[in-house]
């Protein structure tokens, strides 16, 4: 490739960045773009400061002027060592870097919290049409990320032409192949589904709160089927964007179904009963609902595969029940280990007292996410 061309593929890109917003930022923080086209791989992506090591002097968490272009050639050396590209011949050299600072707002005047960053990786074997199969055996890795809780996530937008595919790395999965299978597709999603459930408190907790209710193995099957088929029939529900309402609700209405199945059990064992098994089974499904629809929230801020939606739905739907089905083994064995061999005489009062804490846990949880 020309070194002509070249540039003005790069000024290309750089006038799309920069055009595309008519706001302060340049590109939405911890999202970008690789582009296959020709015999390179060209990658767009905004990422945080706190990523890098060793560039912000003053501790201040923004990135001057001064600290730009005192460290701009360790900015390159983490960049090179950081994202990455490889093929079946191995990884692939970055040929060109560039870096723009994305200044906001309130940062405009003192420095800027995230760059821009243009990288080109050069490929063993030119890409020659828009219709051609989608590359195999290539992968790509990132890893920078932030410091902060917002920080911990890229998205990387895949194109190959007309293909494709939309990446999501973490620190716990920094490398995503490209252009998947449907086999590698469901495996990635059951993946996400399964830490999606063991990373999600209050979805755990009214799990456990569920259990604590009691009853034999046959009416906990009942109870989870319950539970299962609630939130799959919510979260199918709201990915294809039938949902003629807001969802704002979603997250307090989630602790709220944590407190009050918390407090109808704690109630129900101060007067000594027990909740008929239809009546749970309707409010355990009725609690899915709800629960459903902040899955469908995770998954659509997660992406779909494009390419796979029914493989991608299907992994992490099967990754949510294999978790909870752990969870609740797990949960299960442990109450009764404390009750068979740690000789516990009181396991009312115990289960009352993990129901009391479940139901102020959901009560703060209702309040803070009203604020």
């Amino acid at each position: 490739m020309s070194l002509v061309w070249r540039s003005a593929r790069w000024l290309a890109v750089a006038f799309g960045i920069f055009c595309s917003s008519a706001q302060a930022h340049l590109m939405v923080a911890q999202k970008g773009t690789l582009n296959l086209q020709g015999d390179g791989a060209y990658l767009v992506v905004s990422l945080p400061v706190s990523a890098f090591s060793g560039i912000d002097d003053d501790g201040d968490g923004a990135l001057s002027n001064q600290e730009l272009t005192a460290h701009e050639a360790r900015l390159h050396l983490q960049l090179r060592a950081e994202l990455r590209l490889r093929d079946a011949q191995g990884p692939r050299p970055i040929d060109g870097i560039t870096l723009a600072p994305t200044p906001t707002d309130d940062l405009v005047a003192h420095g800027v919290n995230h760059l821009v960053v243009l990288v080109r990786f050069k490929l063993a074997q030119p890409v020659e049409s828009i219709d051609v199969t989608p590359v195999h055996n290539m992968a790509f890795r990132a890893g920078l990320f932030g410091q902060s809780e917002a920080e911990r996530q890229l998205s990387i937008a895949v194109t190959q032409g007309a293909h494709k595919q939309l990446m999501v790395l973490t620190p716990e999965r920094p490398e995503r192949t490209l252009f998947p299978n449907p086999g590698e597709v469901t495996w990635d999603y059951t993946v996400l589904g399964v830490l999606h459930i063991l990373m999600g408190w209050d979805h755990l907790l009214f799990l456990a709160v569920v259990l604590l209710g009691g009853g034999n193995w046959r009416q906990i099957l009942a109870i989870l089927s319950a539970f299962t088929f609630g939130h799959a029939l919510t979260l199918a529900w709201g990915l294809m964007g039938q949902l003629p309402f807001g969802t704002a609700w979603v997250e307090p209405g989630i602790a709220l179904t944590v407190m009050g199945m918390a407090a109808a059990e704690i109630w129900l064992l101060q007067h000594g009963r027990v909740m008929g098994m239809t009546l749970r089974l309707v409010l355990v499904w009725a609690s899915a609902l709800v629960h459903g629809l902040g899955l469908a929230s995770s998954l659509q801020a997660i992406g779909l595969d494009t390419a796979h939606r029914f493989w991608s739905l299907l992994g992490f739907n099967f990754g949510i029940e294999l978790a909870q089905a752990a969870v609740a083994g797990v949960l299960g064995s442990l109450a009764w280990l404390v009750m068979r061999y740690l000789q516990v005489w009181q396991p009312t009062k115990i289960r009352q007292l993990c129901l009391v804490v479940a139901a102020g846990a959901g009560g703060i949880w209702f309040v803070e996410r009203l604020i």
